[in-house]
């Protein structure tokens, strides 16, 4: 079977690599992925794969049944891209202007469906069923809910979910995880800065929100500590800073957004009373008011530790020995693919895209398409055994309705 698989992989690599740089063109925003998920079904179409589509506005499900019983196992990838201007200057690069696949979900894609395609033509060896879900809006933290709460993963619900991610930290086509927390807890935040404006050849006269919202982006910055050398690790990062109209008017109000890493609900608690205080003790000192609003929450990534071991088994039968490697601490990033593994058990793959590339949500970001054969092998494994396997012990776990938090 190893060798089946293998084969039938590289022999798909040359058109894979092309229908890749395809959905690199068409970069779409979260919810609007009309054309990506046209080409997605195009695509299914051709395999002659049924598939639903329309679901959470426009996401995909594809249904493969295999001749012999088994377990229902879903392959999930993320179809949106983001708000970042492209400059690789590749033939293939986006061609609408301020949006890019800098988080590699075009790579996903791919991968998912070459992994439908060759999964479809081995029915007559496939156990059970495999479920392909193509979700929008990962890049807002609300599309794998959206797909949950739209009975994507049907009925009776499935016994794994997979998924992988771009990763520019590992050698090129390396695949990896570790079992457990995988990636942060992510909240987004807004603070509303009350003040009193005033003349800019007066600043003695108001209680400046700017000069307070200054202060706050340092002092809620410095709250961000490392894994390494911290019992409290976060991650505190402020992407927007907005206030004011004109250079020589003091306004009344500043608003800062920004995103707050933690990597469990413990010290998440830790993070929020650290950051409402920090932001207090400046609106004090600068005789300010602020409103915080937190939104937008993530929930980690935990990766089934049964499902780790079937990954290691599986990259070590399909896979040279330097495909494969463990992680040993979780990302700050975050994927609201673990909306699904709060539902599920589930596993989410790193997909090493070369040490030399350009980093993620990053202008000059590419996926790099010789990783494409250790991402369609790793999910067309994992789905065939996952099938087969005996994962009684995992639903005793997950008995009860889908949360939704």
């Amino acid at each position: 079977m190893r060798d089946i698989i293998r084969d039938a992989v590289r022999q798909r690599v040359p058109e894979a690599t092309l229908l890749r740089q395809r959905f690199h063109e068409i970069p779409e925003r979260s919810f609007e992925e009309k054309k990506t998920a046209q080409l997605i079904a195009h695509e299914l179409q051709t395999m002659g794969i049924p598939f639903e589509e329309g679901i959470a506005r426009t996401g995909i499900v594809a249904t493969i049944k295999g001749d012999l019983p088994g377990n229902i196992v879903v392959l999930r990838s993320d179809i949106d891209a983001i708000k970042v201007e492209e400059k690789t200057e590749k033939p293939y690069a986006s061609k609408r202007k301020g949006y890019s696949h800098s988080c590699g979900h075009d790579g996903h894609i791919v991968c998912a469906l070459e992994a439908a395609r060759i999964l479809s033509s081995l029915r007559n060896k496939l156990a059970g069923t495999v479920k392909v879900i193509f979700q929008p809006g990962e890049e807002v933290g609300k599309g794998a809910q959206a797909m949950i709460e739209e009975a994507a993963l049907g009925t009776p619900l499935p016994s794994a979910i997979f998924a992988l991610h771009s990763w520019p930290y590992l050698e090129s086509g390396t695949v990896a995880s570790k079992p457990g927390t995988i990636t942060a807890i992510n909240d987004l935040f807004d603070i509303t800065i009350h003040g009193k404006g005033g003349h800019g050849a007066r600043p003695h006269e108001t209680n400046s929100p700017v000069l307070a919202a200054a202060h706050i982006v340092q002092n809620i910055s410095n709250l961000t500590r490392s894994q390494e050398t911290h019992d409290f690790p976060c991650v505190v990062s402020v992407g927007v800073v907005h206030t004011g109209t004109r250079s020589n008017v003091i306004p009344d109000q500043a608003l800062i957004q920004g995103t707050i890493r933690s990597v469990n609900e413990i010290l998440r608690k830790q993070t929020h009373d650290a950051f409402k205080k920090a932001v207090r003790d400046i609106c004090i000192q600068e005789n300010t008011e602020a409103t915080i609003r937190f939104y937008g929450y993530c929930p980690s990534v935990e990766n089934n530790p049964v499902l780790f071991q079937l990954f290691e088994e599986v990259a070590d039968d399909l896979l040279i020995p330097e495909k494969r490697v463990n992680l040993t601490t979780q990302s700050m990033g975050s994927e609201d693919f673990g909306h699904f593994t709060q539902a599920i058990p589930g596993l989410l793959v790193r997909l090493g895209m070369g040490t030399s590339s350009a980093p993620l949500h990053t202008s000059n970001f590419d996926f790099c398409d010789n990783a494409l054969e250790s991402g369609i092998i790793i999910l067309v494994g994992l789905a065939m055994s996952a099938a087969k396997k005996d994962l009684s012990v995992l639903q005793k776990c997950h008995d009860g309705p889908i949360s939704k938090k």
